[in-house]
């Protein structure tokens, strides 16, 4: 027997198991919450599919281990979708709690050892920011870019750096050091970048995560809010979405078979109900006799008249040869 086989025979064994639908729940906030970490923290490259991934798994996991009530089903939704966006608020506290500022460079190495200190603070702390152009002068336009991700995306600051003293870089070259300081930022979590106009071409580094401008308690808050929010507006919709669907398909198979056994119903109704004329006494006869219940006379296939011309007619026909009325 494969690997696959005795998987199935596992599985198959859960799904009969009294306990498979409360297996099946926990094995879908395990998955879920995996996935949207892993995603979230490691793969941003593909979290434009995260929400689509969880829902599908938040419906048919759960479905394929027996928990077939779709009301049950939304119910366990709203407790699946909240403990999501608490692990991913959670997860995110983590990371800036924890994180060190990395420095920064440009693609072509013009701009090195860009960064800021301290990486945390609160509002009304003094945050400085430093950047080495190579091979730059004191004339330089070097740009300290600031977004704050609590604020308007359009606010971003663009500061202009002052010229400090020439440094020695570790490959001996001689680069220009440009700093700056600020007291005023507003509260939130920043992200910084830098750029440089020299001799008319413009360079500039990566973006680079902090300072924290926020006291870590209101951090966590916000962090925990953003996640649940996330969960429910980008997961969660897709989720009732598919429930609506999955109903809606089923309800409308439901109503085609109804419609369907009614049709066969009406059929099986209105050949029962045909009736030819009897030859000899005129009586009306069910389709199916073989002899005239009013006056006993035996049918053979050439004794049958269509009830609306009279025509003779074979037990047989489907319609009358001379007037063409459906039988």
């Amino acid at each position: 027997m494969s690997f696959i086989d005795d998987i199935n025979k596992m599985l198959k064994g859960v799904r009969q198991s009294k306990m498979s639908i409360w297996i099946g729940m926990g094995l879908t906030i395990l998955v879920t919450v995996l996935l949207t970490l892993t995603i979230q923290l490691w793969l941003s490259q593909v979290v434009c599919l995260l929400p689509i991934l969880v829902a599908l798994l938040a419906y048919y996991l759960p479905t394929y281990f027996g928990l077939k009530d779709r009301k049950k089903l939304a119910l366990f939704g709203l407790v699946l979708f909240l403990v999501i966006g608490l692990s991913l608020g959670a997860a995110l506290y983590k990371s800036v709690e924890g994180y060190e500022v990395v420095e920064l460079s440009s693609d072509d190495d013009l701009l090195v050892q860009g960064t800021v200190s301290p990486s945390q603070g609160v509002p009304g702390d003094i945050f400085d920011f430093s950047v080495v152009l190579v091979s730059g002068n004191a004339t330089a336009d070097v740009r300290l870019l600031l977004y704050n991700n609590w604020g308007d995306p359009d606010d971003a600051l663009n500061i202009s750096m002052a010229f400090s003293h020439n440094v020695t870089l570790d490959n001996s070259s001689i680069g220009a050091l440009y700093t700056t300081n600020t007291s005023s930022l507003e509260e939130g979590i920043y992200y910084f970048q830098y750029g440089a106009l020299d001799g008319g071409v413009w360079t500039e580094t990566e973006q680079g995560f902090g300072p924290v401008n926020a006291e870590l308690g209101k951090v966590l808050s916000n962090s925990l809010m953003s996640g649940v929010l996330y969960s429910f507006y980008s997961m969660a919709v897709l989720f009732y979405i598919l429930i609506l669907l999955t109903w809606w398909m089923d309800r409308s198979k439901k109503k085609m078979a109804e419609m369907e056994q009614q049709r066969a119903k009406v059929k099986e109704k209105k050949g029962a109900e045909e009736k030819f004329v009897c030859s000899d006494c005129g009586a009306e006869v069910p389709r199916d006799a073989d002899k005239c219940p009013a006056c006993g006379a035996k049918f053979d296939d050439e004794e049958f008249k269509c009830p609306q011309c009279s025509a003779k007619l074979l037990r047989t026909d489907t319609k009358c040869w001379n007037c063409g009325k459906k039988l």
